[in-house]
């Protein structure tokens, strides 16, 4: 099963509330588009982004421009399960897994004599761990959603 499909969830989530379905009825969650967590997965990528070009970091503050800007217009209605999202303590794994990820494949590649100082090292780097962080996140929202619908 791809990502894409591991997010999605029956027609019904844009059935009225008193219809009682777990993701967009009695719990009021409505899972958020697989591609909206990109800009997170850029945000957690920005280090080796802004290294691997002198201009780089623009793409950085464009991307979080346009994470505000579509999180407050187009994916609003979406909030309340991105909200829920970042209080889990599983989310929070996550962000402390990706930073130790960050640290340990750094100081690996150090110990045996290998580190990212070219441009190509560090958009490679920049996109495993924005691919990284797009799985997590989108097995995240997959978990929470399937134990709001066991509890339902």
């Amino acid at each position: 099963m791809a990502i894409t499909d591991a997010v999605r969830t029956s027609d019904s989530l844009d059935a009225p509330a008193g219809k009682g379905t777990a993701e967009g009825g009695s719990a009021g969650f409505r899972p958020v588009p697989v591609w909206f967590f990109a800009f997170e997965g850029v945000i957690g990528a920005s280090y080796d982004i802004a290294k691997s070009a002198p201009y780089a970091w623009v793409l950085v503050v464009g991307a979080a421009a346009v994470n505000i800007v579509l999180a407050r217009t187009v994916m609003r209605g979406r909030l309340k399960m991105a909200k829920a999202m970042l209080k889990s303590k599983r989310t929070r794994k996550i962000a402390v897994g990706l930073i130790a990820l960050r640290a340990g494949m750094h100081l690996a590649m150090h110990a045996i004599g290998m580190q990212a100082m070219s441009a190509p090292a560090h958009v490679a780097v920049a996109a495993g761990m924005c691919a990284a962080t797009v799985a997590l996140l989108a097995f995240d929202q997959r978990v929470m959603l399937r134990a709001l619908a066991a509890a339902a």
